[in-house]
């Protein structure tokens, strides 16, 4: 079973503050994450927490939710 502290995402989409805040708002809401760090200049979200593979999957999909994607 994965598990992990840290998780670094790709996000497609993201091109100011307001975008930003959105994602950490949507992200920072799943059970299991402590902190989440979005920068839409580097296309990335980090995510800290306790972290597990159904975590993950629910990060990505508040992201997507969020009108994001995530990319590979």
């Amino acid at each position: 079973m994965f598990s992990s502290d840290s998780v670094t995402l790709n996000v497609a989409g993201m091109t100011c503050g307001h975008c930003e805040a959105r994602v950490v708002k949507a992200v920072s809401s799943i059970e299991g994450v402590k902190s989440c760090k979005a920068s839409s200049s580097k296309g990335t979200v980090v995510v800290k927490g306790k972290l597990t593979s159904d975590t993950v999957e629910k990060i990505k999909a508040a992201i997507t939710g969020a009108g994001y994607s995530v990319t590979e």
